[in-house]
């Protein structure tokens, strides 16, 4: 089933936060399974590049809103290739 909107918020427990739900307990939704979610590849948010150059690791806290921040891409690119199909 589709996933409710991810917001900025994913990082922290609050009322729009995903849960699962295994074996009648809930636990929170991974980067991984919120990059899923918004259609990019696995660990997609697990580096980012400082200002200097630098790569780092980031906490899960921030990847999570680093999907938040995100847009579907599967569901951009199935406009993208209608809006085409129109010209």
């Amino acid at each position: 089933l589709p996933g409710r909107t991810m917001l900025t918020s994913e990082g922290s427990v609050n009322r729009s936060t995903h849960l699962v739900k295994i074996n009648g307990r809930y636990r929170l939704i991974t980067p991984i399974e919120a990059e899923r979610l918004q259609d990019f590849p696995d660990n997609w948010t697990r580096y980012k590049k400082t200002s200097t150059g630098e790569i780092v690791e980031v906490s899960d806290r921030m990847r999570m809103f680093f999907m938040g921040n995100a847009l579907v891409t599967g569901v951009v690119k199935r406009i993208a290739d209608e809006l085409q199909n129109l010209l």
